[in-house]
């Protein structure tokens, strides 16, 4: 299925504000909107984007474009697209017939399930495990915690330990969400992002046969390698999407908001850090698209760029959002307005996928 850009116009035009904030205030999920976005060829950009295309880029401004109406939404898209790139990578053949179709048509839901209570940037810390049962299948025990998509997904990709050997010992299984043995437990909804579903999920001997391996044993890592790549590039393409929002509300109100007889804008305490703001969107967009580029030719600084757009995008976010809060001052605690809620997703994508110390070690790693 290739990208129909009109198609998914027509939907991006279809998302309301007033919506918007309703869904989220409800915590609920957007799925007709997640399944049409999809239906537009949208996962294809980047599961199937050939050197040069640019097609990672497109998916990334596209990802964007959504955020900058709906973060929430944007997130589970990207949520989506990301379990789905390491499994068109690693999965069989046997495997992708069965699924790789409807996981990118949405008509199927993914989870990828690395955190754990001790095992989040440091996954060779991972306690669920894996052993081998006597039918030649194996028994899944432990518990997942903080996981996207955690209610409503039908796939889950569990990374789970199969031997003492650290991130050598870790593999990765496809396992029906609704398979016995298997409890969801639900968080409660976020200050930010409340539309995306997360929660813990219990593995107690839940049985997967061995058929299900995605990769090789021992070897999920190489399985969830590109998960840290596209990852970062995700989330910076929704910070990017927020910082945006977050500039056009602050300068539109400050445009239309006066003081001593002129608009606020016309003061240089108000206009010179969303001038600021402005530069660091444009430097942000520059830093993700050429990211987007190493990452599609399979150059080895792709994994520096994306820890560098994903630093970028989520301190020029914060800051975007920061400079929104004090543009619109007592006007920004007026429940109808979004920028607090805009506040609380800006630190939410600051942390996933990584916090700014932890990109600032996988930079500092590639200097050496």
């Amino acid at each position: 299925m290739s990208f129909d850009h009109t198609a998914f116009n027509a939907v991006l035009s279809t998302l309301d504000a007033d919506e918007v904030a309703r869904q989220e205030a409800a915590g609920a999920h957007p799925t007709k909107l997640f399944r049409e976005l999809l239906g537009t060829g949208l996962a294809e950009l980047a599961v199937s984007g050939a050197p040069g295309s640019g097609d990672r880029w497109l998916f990334c401004s596209s990802i964007a474009d959504i955020a900058q109406r709906w973060v929430g939404l944007a997130e589970s898209l990207h949520y989506q697209v990301l379990s789905i790139c390491a499994f068109a990578r690693s999965g069989s053949p046997e495997q992708h017939a069965r699924y790789l179709a409807a996981l990118r048509a949405g008509e199927l839901i993914a989870s990828n399930c690395f955190n754990e209570e001790r095992a989040g940037s440091d996954l060779a810390a991972i306690a669920t495990s894996a052993h081998r049962d006597p039918d030649g299948g194996y028994v899944i025990d432990g518990t997942k915690q903080w996981i996207g998509h955690a209610q409503i997904a039908d796939v889950l990709f569990v990374y789970a330990k199969t031997a003492d050997r650290g991130l050598a010992g870790i593999t990765c299984f496809l396992v029906d969400a609704h398979a016995p043995g298997i409890t969801i437990t639900h968080r409660p909804k976020t200050a930010g992002a409340g539309s995306l579903p997360s929660g813990d999920i219990g593995f107690d001997s839940v049985r997967v046969p061995a058929e299900n391996v995605v990769g090789r044993v021992n070897r999920g890592m190489l399985a969830g390698d590109s998960l840290f790549t596209q990852g970062r590039l995700g989330v910076a393409s929704c910070s990017l999407g927020l910082a945006r929002a977050a500039l056009r509300r602050a300068s539109d109100y400050a445009g239309e908001h006066q003081q001593f007889g002129h608009p606020i804008i016309e003061f240089q305490g108000v206009a010179f850090p969303l001038a600021q703001v402005s530069t660091d969107i444009a430097a942000t967009a520059a830093l993700l698209r050429e990211a987007c580029v190493a990452a599609e030719d399979g150059r080895r600084d792709a994994q520096l760029l994306a820890a560098q757009a994903k630093l970028q995008a989520t301190t020029t976010v914060r800051r975007a959002t920061d400079a929104a809060i004090a543009t619109l001052a007592s006007r920004a605690f007026d429940v109808t307005e979004p920028v607090l809620r805009w506040a609380s997703e800006a630190h939410l994508l600051e942390i996933v996928q990584g916090t700014p110390e932890i990109q600032k070690i996988a930079i500092a790693a590639q200097l050496r």
